[in-house]
């Protein structure tokens, strides 16, 4: 303890020493030279650091015509007011969205960086020096701000960028929803970037992507993301963060459910923080929920399954948004509160987006605190502390929270269980990784005896339905325990040597149910091309129903995985048996079923009905683990 109060000491010290220089450069900071005659070229949006970290950084900017930029470097020295700017990172080509690394720093030290647009003739513009200091994660705790659901909030956005300075956060989380309509590009200019132009040009942001962003491409190029790609992860000193793309498939057949499931498991670092925009649990009485039924629900069910993610591999933390109010869980084990092993949900959607109606005098057994209003979060991780205070856009401290755990004797990572296919016909191989350096790996099969293996890998093999539990042991303290169920599937023989047309049977009502079919008559049938909600026309604005009928032809004999989204109600049945049924009024929900078939013809029908409001049918198919594809590849006898 003793040596950690000297740490800090020193470290203030040594900072107070650094923000002085910085004062006496103020004056040059803010110069923003200009030799330009081209009056085009200007800054659509400010240079804006994109990462930063042990010994190099990365900066973006947008200028409105393409050229060639450059990024000038200085060190901050005692002795010297101005200190002397270098070109550092350069690009080859003219470009509009600008993108360099520089690297070399040395941690905890005050640089001053400078870009510099050089048209083809000469001219040049500049961008403002700015400060940076890259952490020393050894030598000074993780600190870093949390916000969501800007949502065009302009004031409060430039608000709490203003106390996110002060707070001297080391790089910025934002759980999604950072704009109102992703696609649209003065959004991101002028009420995302512009209001926080300072705080950003000095600090990274790492962005989980929201609904409201749309999967357009401005969020991927801003922050210089993998195209169609919102998955990564970051390492900050003793914190692994992760964030998952909430808006797509996180179903347990999906890939990006096994990435999370590889990241978690192979986590070194002791404190684990996962983002992601929806919330697994929530006590919103408008979020979630029919708009006919009698309760809310607890959380997205897109992803309630992920819990037991969470639980197994021990998350520290899940930070989350898309319901704009503060909402903070207890620790969460097993649907029960467990301080030493639980799991902490915080929803922080308070950046700027209006609020709807929520009913605090109600508090779901999960729900800690919860409070409207707007807000950012303001977390600290030193060594076995974790440590978040919860701040309105004034500056005042509305709730805390804080978590000790001795990060020295932690438990060690659970096993991964593998499956060659969670999902089979003759038989399956389940293999079990110990993920850590040290222990045992103990196991059973159903309700057997535990058996205990030496080796950091072990195989079975089942040939009928089953349920396999893990766990590390051998060490100070054992892992949490991991099961998966592997199921043996029925081969479904092919019904038919000719292709059917594909139909749809029309029908309009007043449904809240998907209702019995056989017992309508339909309004009218259409002949189409498609399983697609968009060949129905003309229909009724809400209020209707269609029952789709064609057949697929299945390739080779296997397994195959159906992922169904729809809004709102909707089921599919492949020769005549029922695989997914996502009944009921409701928002875009996924569900996940699998079929064994054979090689040949296969009967699909395909079920909906809307309600209210728009209607979304979603449906593909794919080998277990493999692509997902649209099922109209899949379908035969369409009409050209």
């Amino acid at each position: 303890m003793t040596m950690n109060i000297q740490k800090i000491k020193k470290m203030k010290r040594y900072h107070k020493a650094i923000f002085l220089v910085a004062l006496m450069f103020v004056p040059f900071l803010k110069l923003t030279a200009q030799n330009v005659s081209d009056s085009e070229l200007k800054f659509i949006v400010a240079p804006y650091l994109q990462d930063a970290g042990g010994h190099s950084f990365s900066v973006m900017w947008e200028t409105s015509i393409p050229v060639k930029g450059q990024v000038y470097l200085g060190k901050a020295e005692y002795h010297i007011l101005k200190p002397e700017l270098k070109p550092v990172a350069k690009e080859e080509s003219p470009v509009k969205l600008h993108h360099l690394v520089i690297e070399g720093l040395k941690k905890e030290e005050l640089y001053f960086y400078q870009v510099v647009n050089i048209t083809e003739s000469g001219d040049t513009l500049k961008g403002p020096v700015t400060q940076i200091t890259n952490p020393d994660y050894d030598k000074s705790a993780v600190s870093f701000s949390v916000i969501g659901d800007i949502q065009g909030g302009i004031k409060v956005w430039e608000d709490i960028s203003k106390l996110m300075i002060r707070g001297r956060a080391q790089f910025i989380i934002h759980v999604g929803d950072l704009v109102r309509n992703g696609p649209n590009d003065y959004e991101w200019i002028d009420e995302f970037f512009k209001p926080a132009g300072l705080l950003l040009s000095q600090v990274p942001l790492y962005p989980a992507i929201g609904n409201h962003e749309q999967n357009a491409s401005n969020f991927y190029q801003y922050f210089g993301l993998p195209e169609n790609d919102a998955f990564f992860s970051l390492k900050k000193g003793p914190v692994r963060f992760i964030f998952a793309d909430t808006n797509k498939d996180l179903l347990p057949g999906s890939e990006q459910y096994r990435r999370l499931e590889q990241q978690l498991a192979h986590c070194r670092e002791p404190w684990k923080i996962v983002v992601h925009h929806h919330p697994v649990f929530t006590s919103g009485n408008a979020a979630y929920r029919s708009s006919l039924m009698a309760t809310a629900a607890k959380g997205d069910p897109n992803i309630l399954h992920l819990r037991t993610l969470y639980e197994n591999y021990g998350v520290d933390l899940v930070l989350n948004g898309h319901v704009h109010t503060y909402e903070k869980s207890w620790p969460i084990y097993k649907n029960h509160i467990d301080r030493e092993n639980g799991v902490v949900y915080i929803i922080t959607g308070g950046g700027g987006g209006r609020f709807r109606s929520l009913n605090l005098a109600y508090k779901n057994w999960f729900t800690s605190e919860k409070i409207v209003m707007h807000h950012f979060l303001n977390i600290q991780i030193d060594n076995d502390v974790l440590s978040m205070k919860m701040i309105d856009d004034k500056g005042n401290v509305i709730d805390t929270w804080k978590k000790e755990k001795n990060v020295a004797s932690a438990k060690p990572n659970s096993p991964i269980i593998k499956t060659a296919h969670k999902y089979f016909i003759d038989s399956t191989r389940i293999t079990i990784e110990n993920p850590n350096t040290h222990g045992n790996i103990t196991y059973r099969i159903n309700d057997g005896q535990y058996s205990t293996v030496f080796e950091n890998e072990t195989s079975v093999s089942v040939g009928s339905t089953a349920t396999l539990t893990a766990m590390v042991t051998g060490v100070n303290k054992s892992s949490n325990e991991v099961y998966k169920t592997v199921e043996k599937l029925p081969l479904m023989g092919k019904k038919r040597a000719e292709a059917k047309k594909v139909t749809a049977d029309y029908y309009e009502g007043f449904f809240t149910m998907l209702p019995n079919f056989e017992q309508l008559s339909p309004t009218r049938t259409f002949s189409l091309s498609s399983i697609s909600m968009s060949e129905i026309n003309p229909r009724a604005e809400d209020h209707f129903a269609v029952r789709f009928k064609g057949s697929i032809s299945i390739p080779e004999t296997d397994v195959y995985r159906f992922f169904l989204e729809s809004f709102d109600g909707s089921m599919l049945l492949i020769d005549g048996k029922e695989i997914i049924k996502n009944d009921g009024v409701h928002y875009e929900i996924f569900k996940e079923g699998y079929a064994a078939l054979e090689k040949g013809n296969h009967d699909i029908e395909v079920r909906f009905f809307d309600f209210v409001h728009r209607e979304t049918l979603n449906l593909k198919i794919g080998k277990q683990d493999g692509e997902m594809i649209d099922i109209n590849q899949y379908v035969t006898g369409r009409t050209k």
